[in-house]
């Protein structure tokens, strides 16, 4: 039913960048982007989408995050500033784009939880800008918001991977270079790669 990665079968990784390697929460969240860019490549229907989210989401009780996780990948689709790999939902491998994506709804849910709002907006903004047009960053920002608020309801923590992404949106940490993904292109949208 998905497209691609079949290379990872016989050389599945086991280090850091793997999909193994995160935690639950992480999991649950790149499950959901990676199946709707799946759907998107394959040309599924909405409800069809909708209906295999609904599935994962509800074992976590966490059926109120598909909208916003939908509106968070409508607006990367149509405003990411270059293209974005995104692996298939049963790659072992977890690309920088891939973490990225999780770290900005993680630095989301720390804002919820931080009362140093300006130090956390800032950070978004800027590892929001290794991928998305400045005139989508914002945009992206409230679907983001409200999927790590639907997340956190539910009892589910995105940590940060790895040190700390406020210090590496700081050091302007582009993700420019996503290594050796597996490419996928869909006519609709050229950027989710």
């Amino acid at each position: 039913m998905y497209s691609g990665c079949d290379n990872h079968r016989n050389n599945p990784p086991d280090g850091e960048d793997s999909f193994a390697a995160l935690d639950n929460g992480r999991k649950l969240t790149l499950w959901g982007i990676r199946v709707w860019v799946a759907a998107l490549r394959q040309g599924w229907p909405p409800a069809q989408t909708r209906e295999i989210l609904m599935e994962g989401f509800a074992l976590a009780y966490a059926l109120d995050a598909i909208d916003p996780l939908e509106g968070m990948m409508s607006i990367l689709a149509g405003g990411s500033c270059r293209q974005i790999a995104v692996n298939c939902p049963r790659c072992p491998e977890v690309t920088e784009d891939e973490t990225c994506l999780l770290d900005l709804v993680s630095l989301c849910q720390q804002r919820r939880r931080d009362r140093r709002q300006a130090d956390r907006e800032d950070s978004f903004g800027r590892l929001a800008g290794s991928i998305l047009k400045p005139a989508a960053i914002r945009l992206f920002e409230l679907p983001a918001l409200l999927l790590a608020d639907c997340l956190l309801r539910a009892g589910i923590h995105l940590p940060p991977k790895g040190a700390d992404i406020i210090g590496m949106a700081r050091a302007g940490s582009g993700r420019a270079d996503a290594g050796n993904i597996l490419p996928f292109i869909h006519p609709a949208s050229p950027n989710l790669h």
